[in-house]
């Protein structure tokens, strides 16, 4: 199996179609849904998990960080966050420490807490293992996720892709960039990590009617655009230049010679809408760049624009990031 997400066709065969078990309340595992939920008389809870190798305390702020996206983006907010680690033998306490800190200050962002989890030391790993959980609830009826999403609504993209990967690079590869890049320019783009929350523009989108939402997380926009057209069984239309992205990603995605079209994209949201432009300018009101990329058809091709160029949407495809050794 190659790294990183389980390929779909994988993921529906050997894992969905293992799980008989249902339960009438319960919204569960579905292609390009990333989060679980329980109806409850007055709330609905709402979950999304994620596991990460911790070869860097950013590390664990992504996984927090994608987790609560997972829930804003659902529509709801994250009131507390489980922690389950697995410790190599080899690890110090001071880095353990390191971590735990970069947890807790990720969790600040969210106005969350760690309120429980596991923590052990095993010879089976060579890295720290931490799995993430968020735990969240709303009110409102449904979840903003691919099911919800119909022909004909415009595709808003907020802030930039490839974000979460740019600013990762930018903390941990600096030395490799100091050979191309001043300082100055690393620290602007290791900066994009102050934008990881999505909740606020998924405030907004829910106030503007939106009919579904995705955090871009492993596998960028790209994987995003596939999940959201594959869950709702629906095609696209979407010029790539009109996809926002910072002139920082462009050159350091160049330099490491990276496609950001398919690299962690964590603070970015994408949005199906009736009223994308409207919801842009909305966006604006509360300094939140966004752009509308394209619109939702009622076929099934999947049609990226590049000028004159035409082609299709691939599956997704391994997150950049690997490649670059993440």
């Amino acid at each position: 199996m190659r790294k990183g997400k389980l390929q779909q066709s994988v993921l529906v065969r050997s894992v969905f179609k293992m799980l008989g078990q249902k339960r009438e309340d319960a919204a569960g595992p579905a292609v390009g849904r990333g989060v679980s939920a329980l109806a409850g008389e007055k709330e609905t809870q709402v979950f999304s998990c994620a596991p990460v190798l911790v070869k860097d305390p950013e590390d664990a702020v992504l996984a927090v960080c994608r987790v609560c996206n997972s829930v804003a983006a659902a529509g709801a907010s994250a009131k507390g966050v489980l922690v389950s680690l697995m410790l190599p033998e080899a690890m110090e306490e001071k880095n353990l420490k390191e971590l735990m800190r970069a947890v807790d200050g990720a969790c600040v962002r969210y106005g969350t807490a760690v309120i429980g989890g596991h923590t052990e030391v095993t010879d089976g790993v060579l890295y720290p293992v931490l799995t993430v959980t968020a735990a969240g609830g709303t009110t409102r009826a449904g979840l903003f996720d691919p099911s919800c999403v119909t022909a004909d609504l415009d595709l808003v993209v907020t802030k930039g892709i490839a974000l979460g990967a740019v600013s990762y690079l930018a903390k941990t590869r600096r030395d490799e960039l100091l050979t191309r890049f001043s300082p100055g320019f690393i620290h602007g783009a290791a900066d994009f990590s102050e934008d990881y929350s999505v909740c606020r523009e998924a405030e907004i989108a829910i106030g503007h009617g939106a009919a579904a939402m995705q955090d871009l997380s492993e596998g960028g926009i790209f994987g995003a655009l596939w999940e959201i057209a594959d869950g709702a069984g629906i095609g696209l239309d979407v010029a790539l230049k009109r996809i926002p992205i910072q002139q920082e990603t462009v050159e350091i995605c160049e330099f490491f010679g990276v496609n950001p079209y398919q690299m962690l994209s964590t603070g970015a949201l994408l949005i199906a809408a009736a009223d994308g432009e409207g919801l842009v300018q909305k966006m604006a009101l509360e300094g939140i760049p966004s752009a509308v990329i394209g619109r939702t058809t009622s076929g099934k091709e999947r049609i990226l624009r590049n000028g004159e160029e035409v082609r299709y949407l691939d599956k997704p495809q391994m997150d950049e990031m690997y490649r670059v050794g993440r």
